[in-house]
């Protein structure tokens, strides 16, 4: 492997880590969205159902995508967090 084709993958990499923090930032954008509708509806921010359905569906998937469940499932807590965090 040459420098050239590390530089390249890494340039790769460079433009995939700007790809996922814009869909990130883009998903919590909805959140605030889903914040507004929950307060007018006087829903509370945790779905405690709503969440064991959409991590079950997401581990299932990031298995099918090769990722380790035990990184995946951070990930996803991770996200899950910050979104509790816009709709309080």
């Amino acid at each position: 492997m040459g420098r050239e084709e590390l530089q390249e993958l890494r340039g790769k990499i460079d433009a995939l880590d700007s790809e996922l923090l814009r869909v990130l930032a883009k998903r919590f954008d909805v959140i605030s969205e889903i914040r507004e509708l929950k307060k007018m509806n006087n829903l509370p921010a945790r779905d405690e159902d709503r969440w064991q359905e959409v991590l079950s569906t997401r581990l299932t998937e990031a298995e099918g995508l090769g990722l380790p469940p035990a990184f995946a499932r951070k990930v996803l807590e991770a996200i899950h967090e910050r979104s509790l965090e816009i709709e309080k």
